[in-house]
């Protein structure tokens, strides 16, 4: 029997609107939390150029991201202990 492994899956999109009034995007953050509550995060840069020129608003971006993961990952974490009592 095989067997179903639960992941909870995390994805955003950062952007900037373009001087035509279209949308950018220049990074996409990924995570995702396995069965047992560990944590993964990774990011990929789409467009140096804008990257370098909004660096400030990624990294606000990137830890808010890496927190919203952390604190899912921590509730997973402390209901496997709760339900293991």
């Amino acid at each position: 029997m095989a067997q179903i492994d639960k992941t909870t899956q995390f994805n955003q999109q950062l952007s900037i609107t373009a001087e035509d009034g279209g949308t950018v995007n220049y990074a996409t953050l990924s995570g995702s939390i396995d069965q047992y509550g560990v944590p993964s995060m990774s990011y990929y840069i789409n467009d140096g150029a804008i990257y370098r020129e909004h660096l400030s608003d990624f990294r606000t971006a990137w830890t808010d991201f890496q927190n919203a993961v952390f604190d899912e990952a921590d509730a997973i974490t402390t209901a496997l202990g709760n339900s293991e009592v």
